[in-house]
């Protein structure tokens, strides 16, 4: 139970990071961003990898260094962050449909089944909602 909650806290850590983003016009370092949101920089720049690697963000080393979003706020899905972080981690495999249980293939199946439906529920709903949307105007 605590990885799963530990994959969300990862969404949600990643939607700060670009509110924080969003509303900084210049380049923003890792500690000053982790300062800000109040977490270690370390954890914060796994997370950060994922929106770099989806094309959401871009990264730059050295003394300027920093991050800082490659769309406009309007241009970023919630549902692009959603899958960049679930790329590794977040909420899979609800109802561990793997691995031997007391369940009938049948049921195993229909757990599978409404897992897949959830997935296009989340995906679906974060398709209308832009990061602009967090952002207060």
């Amino acid at each position: 139970m605590a990885e799963k909650m530990n994959n969300v806290r990862w969404f949600s850590m990643a939607l700060k990071a670009l509110i924080v983003l969003a509303e900084n016009e210049n380049r923003c370092p890792s500690g000053k961003l982790a300062e800000k949101l109040e977490s270690q920089s370390v954890y914060l720049r796994k997370i950060l990898t994922h929106l770099v690697k989806a094309g959401i963000i871009s990264a730059k080393e050295g003394r300027d260094g920093g991050y800082s979003l490659i769309k406009k706020p309007e241009d970023i899905k919630l549902s692009e962050v959603y899958e960049a972080i679930s790329a590794e981690t977040v909420v899979k495999d609800y109802f561990e449909t793997e691995g031997k249980h007391c369940f009938s293939d049948t049921s195993q199946q229909s757990l599978c089944d409404l897992q897949s439906e959830m997935e296009s529920w989340i995906l679906g709903g974060l398709r209308t909602k832009a990061l602009s949307d967090l952002i207060e105007q």
